[in-house]
């Protein structure tokens, strides 16, 4: 979960500095150079949040929407924040209940006995 984590923040961040910065010192200063670098370095970046995004889709079972929620994360400027927020959570809160779950026929037993 912190290869995706990591991932959405420098995506996140790469976007926000492309649509606010690159994308109106292009069209409004009449300078490419920010927009000619920093974009293409945004979109590898992309490309490497969607496989960390996939690893985790894949190891922890998601369904369709969550991973529709990720894949947009990483081209809605400031989405990649509040995703990894929700994500972050979610995993945690499934996390709690399989512990809980899992340690929950341990207990039962112990009193058992």
């Amino acid at each position: 979960m912190l290869r995706y984590r990591v991932m959405a923040y420098v995506v996140g961040t790469a976007l926000v500095i492309l649509v606010f910065v690159a994308i109106p010192l292009q069209y409004w200063g009449h300078d490419k150079i920010v927009a000619e670098i920093v974009a293409p370095i945004h979109g590898y970046l992309y490309i490497v949040y969607l496989v960390a995004g996939a690893d985790l889709a894949r190891r922890a079972h998601w369904r369709l929407g969550r991973i529709l929620f990720v894949v947009c994360g990483g081209f809605v400027p400031f989405l990649a924040f509040f995703v990894e927020r929700w994500i972050t959570r979610r995993m945690n809160a499934e996390r709690a209940a399989e512990a809980a779950v899992t340690l929950e026929p341990a207990a039962l037993n112990s009193a058992d006995h």
